[in-house]
């Protein structure tokens, strides 16, 4: 069973990713207090919602916009 998605905790790694381009996810994570796995489960619900990310092949994240619904 799926677990349901903490959307206040996508919206503050969103917050952060916005504020920090160009780090990885776990940096968002230990920035936040999380275990990693509880920062990359909430980019899946980020994307849900419509907020989207970049990823480089370095895996580091960059804010790309939010897609229209």
């Amino acid at each position: 069973m799926a677990r349901k998605a903490n959307w206040d905790r996508a919206a503050a790694v969103y917050q952060k990713v916005q504020q920090y381009p160009g780090h990885r996810a776990g940096f968002f994570a230990r920035l936040l207090g999380l275990h990693r796995n509880e920062g990359v489960r909430s980019l899946t619900a980020l994307e849900d919602r419509g907020y989207l990310l970049s990823e480089d092949r370095l895996g580091r994240l960059w804010p790309f916009g939010r897609k229209k619904l």
